[in-house]
């Protein structure tokens, strides 16, 4: 049940990105005054990009750890 849960939780916060970026705007405005005023759209970019990484393998390491100690406590 874990592994189809963890994949239940990876598309959940992938999803929700996806409704932030539609949805609230707002919540980019300063992403983007920031590549506006520097000119320098890639670091600021990478580190949208790497939010969403360290979400995603946060969640992965957590629901790995939990699949591995229930693995042992069945056996």
């Amino acid at each position: 049940m874990i592994p189809p849960l963890t994949n239940q939780y990876l598309n959940l916060t992938k999803n929700s990105s996806l409704a932030v970026a539609v949805a609230f705007p707002d919540l980019f405005q300063v992403s983007r005054v920031s590549i506006n005023q520097t000119g320098q759209a890639v670091p600021i970019i990478a580190l949208v990009m790497l939010t969403y990484l360290a979400m995603s393998l946060i969640i992965s390491l957590v629901m790995n750890t939990l699949n591995s100690r229930l693995k042992w406590e069945m056996r």
